[in-house]
C-alpha cells in the first residue's frame, strides 16, 4: 500500500509539471457557456495541483463477525455529517431481516436495523439514497410507491407517495441538498421499445420542476456507447453534473433547480467493449417477454462510455473517472476539475468501476467524497466488498 502511495504521489507531481498555466478558451454556445478543456491540466490560483490519498480503514465484508451479523454484501453506501458509514445490503425477492448497517468514523460496526416486511415500521422494496444534510435517510418504498425519510437509527418521519403518470427508475433516483429530486422517467414509445430517459427535477414535495435533459437511447451514439444514454450525475451544494449526451465530451453543470449554469468540455478516449463483456452482460439480462428492448440494444454496443462515472467534493470540485487504470493499483484515473469546470490534474481515487452493474442498476461499486474523505465501496478480487477509507490530502 506504502509503494502504491508513493507511485500516485510521484505521478501527480510528474503530471503537474506538465500543466499548463493559460486557461482554457470560453465560448458560448446557444447563450451558455462552455469551458473547453485542452488535453493537459491547467494551474488555477487558489486550487490544488495534486491529490494523494492516505488509507485509514477498510470494512471487509468478508469478516465472519459481519456475517454472523447478517451483512455479506451491499449494494450501496452512505455517509452521515459524523462520518458515521451505512451501509445497505442489496434486497431481492426473498429477502428477509434488517438491510441497514451502521459503523462508527473509525469502521466499527454499531447496530443494523430497518426490517424488511409489510408490517409497521417495516420497508418492502426499498431503494436508499444519499442521506440529507440533516443525517435523515431517504428511501423509496417500492410496493407503496412513496418515499419515505428515516432518521438514523431507522424511524420513520414521514413519507409522500410519488406522483402518478411516471414510470420511474427507482434505483436513479437523487436526492438534492435543498430536498429537491432528480427522478429519472423511461417512457415507451408506440412499439414498446425504450426510447430514451428524461432527467427531471421534482420539489420536495413531489411536484414537479421541469425537465432537465433527454437522453435518447434510439439515437445510433446512445445505442453503440454503453451507459453513454444513461444520467450519470454528481451533486454539489450548490447544484449539480450530469454527461449531457451520447457524444461523451460534454458534463452540464446545473443549480439545484435544474437551471443550465455552463458546459464543460474536455477529451476523453473512447474503449471499445470485447465480445466477451458483452456476452456476459448478456447473460446476466433475464431471457424473457419484455427484456428484448435491452438484448438488442447490448448486440449493438461497439464502446464503453468515454467517462465512467462522476463524483464531487464539499467545495463542488468534480471527478470525473474514465475507462483508463492505474496500473499499480487498477483503480479508474480520475480527471479533477474545478468547480468553474477547468481541469485540474489526474488522480486515481481507488474506484474500480463495473460496467454491467452499472447498466443493470445495481450501484455496486460508490464513492463518496465528504469532510475531505474518500470512502470507496468495490469489489476485492475473490467477489467479496469492501469499504475503504482514504485521507485526502491536497497539494
Amino acid at each position: 500500500m506504502k509503494r502504491g502511495l508513493i507511485v500516485l504521489m510521484v505521478a501527480a507531481l510528474l503530471w503537474s509539471c506538465h500543466t499548463r498555466m493559460e486557461g482554457p478558451q470560453r465560448i458560448q454556445e446557444n447563450g451558455v457557456e462552455v469551458v473547453v478543456n485542452g488535453p493537459a491540466p491547467y494551474a488555477v490560483s487558489g486550487q490544488p495541483r495534486s491529490l494523494s490519498l492516505h488509507e485509514e480503514f477498510r470494512i471487509d465484508l468478508e469478516d465472519a463477525s459481519l456475517a454472523e451479523a447478517g451483512l455479506a454484501d451491499a449494494s450501496t453506501f452512505s455517509v452521515d455529517s459524523k462520518g458515521r458509514i451505512y451501509l445497505f445490503r442489496p434486497v431481492y425477492p426473498g429477502t428477509k431481516g434488517q438491510v441497514i448497517y451502521r459503523f462508527d468514523d473509525h469502521g466499527k460496526f454499531l447496530k443494523s436495523f430497518g426490517t424488511i416486511g409489510q408490517g409497521p415500521g417495516e420497508l418492502m422494496y426499498p431503494n436508499f439514497l444519499r442521506m440529507t444534510a440533516a443525517d435523515e435517510i431517504p428511501v423509496l418504498i417500492g410496493d407503496t410507491r412513496s418515499l419515505a425519510y428515516l432518521d438514523s437509527d431507522g424511524r420513520l418521519l414521514r413519507s409522500s407517495p410519488l406522483p402518478s403518470g411516471y414510470r420511474f427508475i427507482f434505483s436513479r433516483f437523487v436526492l438534492l441538498p435543498n430536498g429537491n429530486l432528480l427522478g429519472q422517467i423511461l417512457p415507451e414509445n408506440e412499439r414498446n421499445q425504450f426510447s430514451k430517459l428524461t432527467l427531471t427535477v421534482f420539489d420536495a414535495r413531489l411536484k414537479k420542476i421541469r425537465d432537465v435533459l433527454d437522453f435518447k437511447l434510439s439515437e445510433d451514439g446512445a445505442r453503440k456507447e454503453l451507459l453513454s444514454g444513461i444520467p450519470l450525475i454528481a451533486v454539489t451544494g450548490s447544484g449539480f453534473f450530469v454527461n449531457s449526451g451520447p457524444s461523451g465530451s460534454d458534463i452540464a453543470a446545473y443549480d439545484l433547480d435544474g437551471q443550465l449554469i455552463r458546459r464543460i468540455r474536455a477529451p476523453f478516449p473512447a474503449v471499445r467493449v470485447p465480445e466477451e463483456a458483452k456476452k456476459a452482460l448478456l447473460d446476466r439480462i433475464p431471457d424473457k417477454r419484455g427484456y428484448e428492448p435491452i438484448h438488442a440494444f447490448v448486440k449493438e454496443l461497439e464502446k464503453y462510455p468515454r467517462f465512467q462515472a462522476l463524483f464531487a467534493d464539499d467545495s463542488g470540485r468534480l471527478f470525473v473517472a474514465g475507462t483508463e487504470k492505474d496500473p499499480e493499483s487498477g483503480a479508474n484515473i480520475c480527471d479533477v476539475f474545478s468547480p468553474e469546470g477547468v481541469r485540474l490534474f489526474r488522480t486515481a481515487l481507488g474506484y474500480h468501476n463495473l460496467l454491467l452493474s452499472a447498466f443493470l442498476n445495481e450501484p455496486a461499486f460508490d464513492v463518496v467524497i465528504k469532510q475531505e474523505r474518500c470512502y470507496c465501496l468495490r469489489e476485492k478480487a475473490d467477489g467479496f466488498k469492501e469499504v475503504v477509507v482514504y485521507s485526502m490530502i491536497w497539494r
